[in-house]
């Protein structure tokens, strides 16, 4: 074992007669150390050494040595990392993007298999048919441009009336383009606005000409930039964004005539940080809160050592460059992520710090939990983790001390933990652009994710007071609503499909797409579950998905349920209510199927103890099929009134 330079030991080789790296050996020979052997338990150091390489060209030099099926076959058989596959087309040479992709989603847990269309065959792989990702079913399609797709069409570019019309009409171009790569490929489509190169605006020498230019490159960009909205399955990245990031954007001369290459390897790192971003929140898995320290990271000074009074916060700066952080904080609270406080302190003093400096923009009632003790922070970030019922992975430690942020990647490498700057003043321009929280569309219910933690704080109140289970669950007086999939609860429900990792009975993850397409062709339905209380909403926490299957029988395709209503008989009414209204519309029986994933195994027995039965016709090696003849329904869970009529499922 050596150690790394954030303290973490990482396994150089993991299979016996490697040959491991000698002393002061880089990354990337580790790395290449590792794919020699096979990976193997060694498979767990990949992403913090993935982490460690700060040169671009080590980056792809790393994703090379990840790429290709047996890598892929590999690492996925380390179960380490989640698989998405992904299709990749543009305008220029992109042969750089695949391996630096590799490495950056590899280092977030994500496993692609990138598949790479032909050099400016982005219009022709969609319209014939899109061969070359004919066998790869991507749930992630990206295409990337450059201002020949512009330019290409235009005759005369000092005509200055034949661009601004060329640049008119390319973003209704684009959009026909999008949505027959969406019909030919399904999976979410990522745009990206295009960098008007030095070359093209220079070639004008009047500057009346380079503002028109300008201005009508900028309106079509904005046009771009609109189809997010007005295309469902649609992600637009700005250049702008990513140039600001990457710090260059274009490639040099020579390689422009030699390959062809259009844009620097760091821009393409930076659109592939990005893209990992959106695969990321494709699969569900942003991050969901935020712990932060509060000694020289949301203030300036010790509290305990200078007291309220001698903190700096607010005003000139450092104290500015501290609130700005909270100011940063307090907004991402609002779109629903949720605060902490990890802090090694003396409780009493910093909640009054916390409740009484003046210029404190975070309140007591912005965190819905506060460890400030003296024991080790990744102790209490998990507890944390424990108290709010959410995995580790997702949560992002905030911590001036590079000791602690050493100790946290030491001890519990799950947590996100952000290297800030040493000047305060990047602390909050580190933290945004990390994209750490990014989600693809924010649902009300999002915003509303503290309010519904601290309801679920008051019902565990309630639990600790009752006398039994089922005295607590009378106590609730809960709610059952089932909501068929409508305009207004269809991104939530594709929601819950894509990020509900633990009750997920089959591992399906429909996207807001598939259920509008699978709801149109008639091949299946869609349900959620509201479940209220006497402490308030607790939103939709169910997604349900039926089709008609053989014989007349109906088909639960998956089940998911939030983690936050385990324990309340919630699931086993939701069934319930299906082989009721299955009953009722004369259905022969339910069929159900059950898919071991990493996380779901506590629910292998949830079928059978609904009164299902092995169905040998339904196992296809990889999945237990189950059936319910309908001929003994179990009565409703005491504790839960159903607002709808039994019947309220059905299949078409």
């Amino acid at each position: 074992m050596q150690p790394d330079r954030s303290g973490v030991a990482t396994p150089l080789v993991s299979r016996p007669g490697a040959t491991p790296p000698g002393p002061g050996a880089t990354p990337l020979q580790h790395l290449r150390a590792l794919a020699r052997s096979g990976f193997g338990d060694g498979a767990s150091a990949v992403a913090g050494l993935l982490a460690q390489l700060d040169d671009v060209l080590d980056l792809e030099a790393a994703g090379a040595v990840l790429s290709g099926a047996r890598r892929r076959e590999q690492l996925a058989a380390t179960g380490l990392f989640t698989a998405q596959p992904i299709a990749l087309l543009g305008s220029c040479t992109l042969d750089t993007l695949p391996p630096l992709l590799t490495a950056t989603m590899l280092q977030a847990g994500i496993q692609p298999e990138i598949r790479l269309a032909g050099f400016n065959q982005w219009r022709f792989e969609v319209l014939s048919g899109a061969p070359t990702f004919k066998d790869l079913a991507p749930r992630v399609v990206a295409c990337l441009l450059d201002d020949s797709a512009v330019f290409a069409e235009i005759t005369d570019p000092l005509d200055i009336e034949e661009v601004e019309a060329r640049c008119a009409a390319f973003p209704a171009e684009l959009r026909q383009w999008t949505q027959a790569a969406q019909d030919v490929l399904g999976g979410l489509t990522v745009l990206c606005t295009l960098p008007l190169s030095p070359l093209r605006r220079d070639r004008l020498i009047d500057y009346r000409s380079k503002a028109r230019l300008e201005a009508a490159w900028q309106r079509m960009n904005a046009a771009i930039l609109d189809l997010a909205t007005e295309l469902s399955g649609t992600v637009v990245l700005s250049d702008a964004a990513l140039a600001a990031r990457a710090g260059t954007v274009f490639g040099s001369d020579r390689m422009r005539h030699a390959a062809a290459h259009s844009y620097t390897p760091e821009f393409l790192h930076a659109y592939a940080q990005e893209l990992t971003r959106v695969a990321r929140a494709d699969l569900g898995r942003a991050a969901k809160c935020l712990v932060l320290d509060l000694d020289n990271t949301l203030w300036g000074g010790v509290v305990g050592d200078d007291g309220i009074g001698g903190l700096r916060l607010g005003g000139s700066y450092p104290g500015s460059a501290y609130q700005e952080l909270q100011t940063l904080a307090r907004d991402l609270e609002k779109q629903g992520v949720m605060l902490a406080v990890a802090s090694k302190n003396n409780e009493e003093i910093a909640r009054e710090a916390i409740a009484t400096h003046p210029d404190m923009v975070l309140q007591p009632h912005s965190f819905l939990a506060v460890r400030a003790n003296w024991q080790p922070k990744p102790d209490n970030v998990r507890e944390l983790a424990a108290e709010l019922n959410i995995g580790a992975d997702a949560m992002v430690f905030v911590d001036d001390n590079p000791v602690e942020r050493g100790l946290m990647r030491e001890l519990l490498p799950q947590v996100t933990t952000v290297e800030l700057p040493a000047d305060p003043a990047g602390y909050a321009s580190c933290l945004a652009g990390r994209g750490d929280f990014n989600l693809l569309k924010l649902t009300g219910e999002d915003r509303e994710r503290t309010k519904l933690y601290r309801e679920r704080s008051q019902r565990a109140e309630l639990q600790s007071t009752a006398g039994s289970l089922e005295e607590y669950l009378a106590a609730l007086d809960s709610r059952l609503t089932i909501e068929p999939a409508d305009a207004l609860n269809t991104a939530r429900i594709a929601q819950l499909f894509g990020k509900t990792n633990q009750f997920n009975l089959t591992g399906v993850r429909y996207t807001e797409e598939d259920i509008a397409q699978r709801i149109a062709d008639g091949t299946g339905t869609f349900f959620a579950a509201r479940l209220t209380d006497r402490f308030g909403d607790n939103g939709l926490i169910a997604a349900i998905a039926l089709s008609e299957a053989r014989d007349g029988a109906w088909s639960i395709d998956n089940f998911v349920l939030s983690c936050r209503v385990f324990s309340r008989n919630v699931e086993d009414a939701i069934v319930g209510l299906i082989l009721r209204s299955a009953e009722e519309h004369s259905a022969a029986a339910v069929l159900a199927r059950y898919t071991r994933t990493a996380k779901n195994a506590k629910f292998a027995g949830f079928y059978p103890a609904q009164g299902f039965v092995l169905d040998a016709a339904e196992d296809d090696g990889t999945s237990t099929g189950f059936r319910h003849d309908l001929t003994s329904i179990s009565d409703l869970p005491d504790g839960i009134r159903v607002v709808n009529d039994e019947g309220v499922f059905h299949v078409r």
